[in-house]
């Protein structure tokens, strides 16, 4: 027997296990946490009745001490045993499960034996030795005998033994937290990712004096929930921001709110109410279909319980949005926000006064300058941070009386105190030179009182200086001015074509005029401070020509990374187009008509719209494009154009049409989505230069798919437009491309159909023409859709093995495409096929994987699906506990999908999670019994 000596030895040589068994508390843990993670119910009840035997034969100085020694490592031999004979992850046959359950039994009649021992007082023991010992023997004896049952595990030694255990039971664990870390990830909007670009909190102020006691104040407010609502205002540089910042991360507002629930909304990018959406979106980080509406949203926020505390930075810029239409939607939005009781708001404002808002009782903290001293101490702390000059050379450069002087006349602001002792500290000026040549600029200090003016005046005194060391300067902060996201060291060549860089942004830098993130200057982001962004939009300081160059190179940029999913340059231009997107959507939502930039800005504004429907789908960009087209196209039949240019004007309109169509599709409304390809398709037949056969077409096999999603559609029609589709695309027998398109809807059709031998055939042919093109077109996209549809007949065929290697092809082309939807939709098919054909373990590698690309996507419905089929594997691996979580999270998902599909995924999963939940004991039957996820192609 392994380690252990025959018990009639008077001593028992200690071994890896005897020393371990030492431990007592520690060895109940290490198979408390082994029990923990067991596939099997009743293996984990044989494996606590052990631990309690071993806690009551906790050796003590008894005359029995070391009968108990032995008996104490024979049940830790035969715990071990049993547990490495059961197979991690897989089946276990039924009489396997009787012998431990035997084993079991045997374990608590040895437990009331030893119980009566232990009960009895010590002169007792003393005197029944030998009956003791007797009783001690049998159940040695007894556990002898069990360890015969499981003869070929207990050749092992018992150290061997407890080292595979852990190794099995680790790697098991290991996938039980990767899975559990999924579907908390899925189930917890604050970790769902999002296309649109998320910003951290930035870091506390380096320097934060004068304004301890109203942090403490506000941090009160905030916790308690009839005060939880406070607005924080002042003129621009009083340091609102950094009296919230300092809020946010008290020791009083840390104690009461998670740090995973504290949320920063930066609103000086919400150009609009749809960017301020958008935005919340993305720094709450909550998982929606689309953009267009807060629903998703607030019905996330106010399903939890916990608490939150969400800063809304800079509120101004979309509260006063120069759209009036959208200060309304803006005020709505904070009105439903600040309805919800577990919301804890805190805003900062550039105003007098606090927004007014119905409802909401807001506290109002107006912020004051600084104190003298607390300025005059900000002052020094800052200089010396410029400058590293150590206390008593200081002392001698700085007199206080100047210092006090000079921030008086700047009214003590704080960001006017940063930008004074920065720019003096690089050039070690004195505060009495910077005074006189503050005085020079002929601008008289106005009275404290005006905050506004005098943060002007502090800005001019540091824009004074910019202009005297580089004459590009203020041409560059006046175009990063008009880019709220601030734009990369790279794409400044864009923006600011006539400018040479360097010099220009180290003089800004230098006034603290902008800012630049961390890392090479090609790769971080280069920004204006807010409080000077919105100095520079006032008063006209942006001159008529910075503005239309700005727009013009947004067009440009737009127009330059125009390219359809087809093309080699595709997948690069999305990322070009998502690493301006905040600027570019601001942009171009202030175009109405001809105004900045005419055509152009029409062709960018549907080139952009288009992008967002492969990307992150939201129609306000794609209807914004539709109404100026529009009204551009009228404008041209009054004028009595030519006809050219009325040509030109109606091909706009078709085109938003068809990508207003796009967009709803991807959203499924199919409605809307139908009745903008009906009316793109009628405008490209009926353009004054002709018809357009190829882009009618395109728009007819659009409509066509959006049928194929539609209940009670007539077959019939359908056959019938797809071949009108068909006959267009077609009808230019040079144009291999248009042909294949056209056999490409078809397969689909007859995929539909369920024809599907037809549907290999076309698919295939297809397949062959997009291969064969010349280089001028890459097609990886169209290669792509063909190898999905092809997989799908090849499933409804239930050929899976044949699917799995199609659609595996179908990824890869995808990948090298960049659709991001098409690649989410081929690995949840790879994942599918996996589980049909039982390789549930590589299945569940591959929902890895598909589960963070759903969320990225925004596709709830996706989310939901890949969490039931992870519950699906996770039962037929018998990980009961992982599968549980998965159809929990997945009902959860599917019940915020308002459709049929929606309806039948809550049922299969409150169906699957009933019998799971019910299990007690191994069932071999349970998995078969299961509801299967849908669709299986």
């Amino acid at each position: 027997m392994s380690s252990f000596q025959n018990v009639s030895n008077e001593e028992v040589v200690p071994s890896k296990a005897m020393y371990a068994l030492q431990g007592g508390h520690a060895v109940a843990e290490a198979l408390e946490s082994v029990a923990d993670v067991l596939p099997v119910p009743f293996l984990k009840q044989f494996v606590q009745v052990a631990i309690k035997v071993l806690e009551v034969l906790r050796p003590e100085a008894t005359v029995v001490e070391k009968n108990v020694k032995d008996l104490q490592g024979r049940i830790y031999h035969l715990t071990l045993v049993v547990v490495n004979t059961v197979p991690v992850g897989a089946n276990t046959s039924v009489d396997l499960q009787e012998r431990i359950k035997d084993t079991g039994s045997l374990l608590d009649e040895i437990l009331v034996d030893v119980n009566k021992i232990k009960e009895q007082k010590k002169w007792l023991l003393l005197f029944f030795r030998n009956i003791n010992q007797e009783v001690l023997d049998r159940c040695a004896e007894r556990l002898t005998v069990a360890l015969e049952q499981f003869d070929v595990a207990s050749q092992l030694r018992v150290e061997d033994l407890l080292e595979k255990i852990q190794l099995d039971y680790s790697t098991f664990a290991a996938q039980l937290n990767r899975i559990e870390e999924a579907v908390n990830n899925s189930r917890e909007p604050h970790h769902a990712p999002t296309t649109f670009a998320r910003q951290d909190m930035p870091p506390p102020h380096r320097v934060f004096l004068g304004r301890d006691s109203l942090v403490e104040e506000i941090a009160g407010l905030l916790i308690t929930e009839s005060t939880s609502r406070v607005c924080i205002t002042g003129a621009g540089g009083m340091g609102k921001t950094s009296v919230a910042l300092a809020v946010v991360r008290s020791a009083v507002i840390q104690a009461a709110f998670p740090k995973d629930y504290i949320f920063w909304v930066p609103c000086v990018e919400a150009k609009s109410a749809d960017l301020f959406r958008r935005i919340l979106y993305a720094q709450l980080r909550v998982t929606a279909q689309s953009y267009d509406s807060l629903d998703p949203l607030i019905a996330e926020l106010d399903t939890s319980n916990k608490r939150r505390l969400i800063l809304l930075d800079n509120l101004e810029t979309p509260w006063f949005s120069d759209y009036v239409p959208d200060r309304g939607k803006v005020r709505d939005i904070v009105g439903r926000l600040a309805a919800l009781p577990n919301i804890a708001l805190l805003v900062t404002m550039t105003s007098g006064v606090a927004p007014g808002t119905a409802g909401i009782q807001w506290q109002h903290r107006s912020l004051k300058t600084l104190d003298a001293n607390s300025a005059r101490d900000a002052f020094k702390s800052n200089y010396r941070n410029e400058t590293g000059m150590d206390e008593p050379e200081l002392d001698t450069l700085l007199d206080e009386t100047h210092i006090d002087a000079l921030l008086s006349s700047v009214g003590r602001i704080p960001l006017a105190i940063t930008l004074l002792a920065v720019g003096g500290g690089r050039l070690r000026s004195p505060p009495e030179d910077m005074l006189r040549e503050w005085q020079k600029t002929g601008t008289a200090m106005i009275s404290v009182d005006d905050m506004a003016q005098c943060m002007d005046n502090t800005i001019k005194l540091s824009m004074g200086r910019v202009l005297k060391s580089n004459a590009d300067a203020l041409t560059l902060l006046a175009i990063l001015s008009m880019l709220p996201a601030g734009t990369t060291g790279h794409n400044l060549g864009w923006w600011a074509p006539n400018i040479v860089h360097l010099p220009a942004i180290g003089a800004l830098r230098s006034a603290a005029l902008v800012e630049q993130g961390s890392g090479p200057l090609a790769s971080s982001r280069i920004f204006v401070r807010p409080t000077i962004q919105s100095y520079m939009a006032c008063n006209d300081r942006i001159s008529m020509d910075v503005q239309k160059q700005v727009h013009a190179a947004c067009h440009r940029f737009v127009l330059d990374h125009k390219s359809v999913p087809d093309e080699a340059k595709f997948k690069d231009d999305l990322k070009s187009l998502a690493s301006e997107e905040t600027n570019i959507q601001g942009l171009l939502m202030q175009i109405e008509g001809q105004t900045l930039g005419g055509a152009d800005a029409i062709d960018a504004l549907i080139a952009f719209a288009m992008y967002q429907s492969w990307t992150k789908p939201s129609t306000v960009v794609a209807e914004r494009a539709l109404s100026v087209a529009m009204s551009t196209y009228t404008a041209s039949q009054a004028a009595r154009h030519s006809v050219a240019i009325l040509d030109a004007a109606a091909r706009r309109v078709a085109q938003a049409h068809q990508c207003l169509g796009k967009t709803s599709l991807r959203l499924d409304r199919y409605d809307d989505a139908c009745l903008n390809f009906e009316q793109g398709r009628a405008l490209f037949k009926s353009l004054p230069g002709g018809a357009d056969r190829v882009r009618v077409g395109e728009c007819t096999m659009d409509l066509a798919e959006t049928w194929m999603y539609m209940l009670g559609v007539d077959e019939s029609a359908l056959v019938s437009l797809v071949e009108e589709a068909n006959a267009d695309l077609s009808h230019d027998g040079d144009n291999q491309y248009c042909l294949a398109r056209g056999m490409l809807g078809l397969g689909h059709l007859r995929w539909w159909q369920n024809d599907d031998l037809v549907a290999l055939q076309i698919l295939s042919s297809a397949k062959g023409i997009f291969e064969q093109l010349g280089t001028s077109q890459d097609n990886r996209l169209s290669v792509a859709q063909c190898l999905r549809h092809m997989a799908r007949s090849h499933a409804y065929l239930e050929q899976y093995d044949q699917a799995l290697v199609i659609i595996k092809e179908s990824l890869a082309n995808a990948e090298q495409a960049g659709d991001p939807l098409l690649i989410s939709d081929n690995v949840h098919s790879i994942s599918i096929h996996l589980a049909v054909l039982k390789l549930h373990e590589e299945a569940l590698d591959m929902l890895d994987r598909c589960l963070p690309l759903a969320r990225a996507v925004g596709n709830p419905l996706g989310i939901a699906q890949g969490l039931e089929l992870l519950g699906y594997n996770c039962a037929a691996k018998r990980n009961v506990k992982s599968a549980r979580l998965a159809y929990d999270g997945a009902r959860d998902g599917f019940s915020k999908i308002h459709s049929l599909v929606g309806t039948q995924g809550v049922r299969r999963c409150s169906t699957n999670f009933k019998k799971l939940e019910a299990l007690n004991e191994t069932d071999s039957d349970i998995f078969s019994s299961l509801a299967k996820p849908v669709p299986l192609y």
